[in-house]
């Protein structure tokens, strides 16, 4: 009886085992990648009233989702590594528009270019490369215009500056805060800078 019994028990087993497909790990488990939790929409409107809030009088700010695709001469910016330029020569890199990028960074100024209009205008998507989540902000400033604080949710965003003196040499700084006693934050991001 017990063999019976035995032989019944393992034969429902291992038609359970046939019934139940084996579920394979996602593919980003399966190839050892690490996934981004996806930021939620009330963590992204959180971020956009406080930057709301913060802004220079002479600062406005869109939000645009995802950052349209960048077409032409990209800069790309590395902490402490030369800026490279793809597409074009060295001279035309002091025009507006451009295009950029940006990772490992936490205090870097961009380019220089001289303004030949009163707006100026930058369309920015930033995240943070180490330590995730960090407490640091991230923020950008128009060395002739003010600074603004950037999420690093990696929504993109249109920041404008009004009241920008023409012809004059100026660039942005991209920096993290509060980097002190070995504490710092390296962030990653891309965008454009174009007149309104």
């Amino acid at each position: 009886m017990w063999r019976s019994v035995r032989s019944t028990a393992a034969v429902t087993v291992g038609l359970l085992l046939f019934a139940v497909p084996a579920q394979a790990a996602p593919e980003s488990e399966a190839a050892g990648e690490v996934t981004e939790a996806a930021v939620s929409a009330a963590e992204i409107a959180a971020n956009n009233a406080a930057v709301w809030e913060s802004l220079p009088p002479n600062v406005t700010m869109t939000v645009l989702g995802e950052m349209p695709e960048l077409v032409g001469p990209i800069d790309h910016y590395t902490q402490d590594g030369p800026t490279t330029t793809t597409g074009v020569t060295a001279l035309a890199a002091a025009t507006v528009p451009y295009n950029f990028t940006f990772d490992g960074v936490h205090d870097w100024p961009g380019r220089d270019f001289k303004s030949t209009k009163t707006k100026i205008c930058k369309d920015i998507e930033v995240t943070w490369d180490s330590p995730e989540a960090s407490w640091h902000k991230f923020q950008v400033k128009l060395s002739k215009g003010g600074t603004v604080t950037v999420p690093t949710d990696g929504v993109a965003r249109s920041y404008c500056w009004s009241g920008v003196p023409t012809n004059t040499i100026m660039f942005f700084n991209y920096k993290s805060t509060n980097n002190e006693d070995g504490d710092i934050a390296f962030a990653s991001g891309s965008g454009r800078v174009r007149y309104a």
